[in-house]
């Protein structure tokens, strides 16, 4: 272990600091960036920014650290991690290595200062925006899972609401809203309220929800709320308005909102226009 710290301090007695390469800089990056970012790991002896020319409008530079164990600790916390300007991240993370030569004047292994080559640079920039792009998406699915999850409570409120107000409609509201099902809601209400009436509460099967008294038809009522609440020939009725009528202006708007979640091809738009609605 002396050996080691006894080369370390003769390599930095003779050859004045570390020389390193900094590659894939923007073209804005200024020598007070560098040294910023470099000081963090010790003495920062020179920077020297080489303007770039070329169309890319990826730059370069040198910085001379103090001593090898600064240098590398430089390289071990920059390299391919640290991008300077946020705006110009498409760029990827800089690279840092020991200049080249250096690492053959210090008598490094010769490996420590080989850079990609273009081609491995660049997929290395693609890789880099495709784990940012990742994150990025990962971030907008837990968006929407969290919107959807606030739209599926404001639903079960809004349905808690319609059945506290099934008991004040009037019989001929009742029986207009069974009617509606028969119409509009297709197999599913129809076998629902088939087997209901086969049951024969209050003494009738008949399927003419006119024959049947107000206390049945409440009940029947209640349970299409739960089941059928999201359709919107249940969502047009006077229960509806009843319902909306006391709603927070969140539920209020969400009352469309909600029924369109139900559709799989307008579900990411509507839930881009929620959050605004929510906020």
């Amino acid at each position: 272990m002396s050996n080691q710290a006894d080369r370390h301090t003769r390599i930095e007695r003779e050859h004045g600091g570390v020389k390193l390469f900094i590659g894939r800089l923007p073209r804005e990056v200024t020598k007070h960036m560098l040294h910023e970012c470099f000081e963090e790991f010790g003495d920062v002896v020179e920077v020297f920014v080489i303007a770039s020319q070329a169309q890319s409008g990826v730059g370069c530079a040198f910085v001379r650290m103090g001593t090898l164990e600064q240098a590398e600790a430089a390289m071990a916390e920059l390299h391919e991690q640290r991008i300077l300007i946020p705006e110009q991240r498409d760029l990827g993370p800089m690279q840092v290595a020991f200049a080249k030569g250096e690492a053959i004047r210090l008598g490094i292994d010769e490996k420590e200062e080989i850079l990609p080559s273009y081609r491995e640079a660049r997929q290395k920039v693609v890789e880099h925006n495709e784990k940012r792009q990742f994150f990025a998406d990962m971030q907008k699915q837990q968006e929407i899972q969290q919107q959807v999850a606030v739209h599926q409570q404001a639903m079960a409120e809004q349905t808690q609401m319609m059945v506290q107000q099934v008991s004040t409609l009037a019989t001929p509201e009742l029986i207009s809203i069974i009617k509606d099902g028969q119409r509009f809601g297709g197999p599913p209400f129809k076998q629902k309220w088939w087997a209901y009436c086969d049951q024969g509460w209050a003494g009738s099967r008949d399927y003419d929800p006119s024959r049947h008294p107000h206390e049945i038809l409440v009940q029947f009522v209640t349970i299409t709320v739960f089941e059928f609440g999201h359709e919107p020939w249940v969502r047009s009725t006077s229960m509806t308005s009843l319902s909306c009528h006391h709603c927070p202006p969140c539920l209020q708007w969400g009352c469309q909102c909600l029924v369109d979640l139900h559709s799989q091809d307008s579900r990411h738009s509507v839930l881009q226009d929620c959050l605004v609605h929510l906020q």
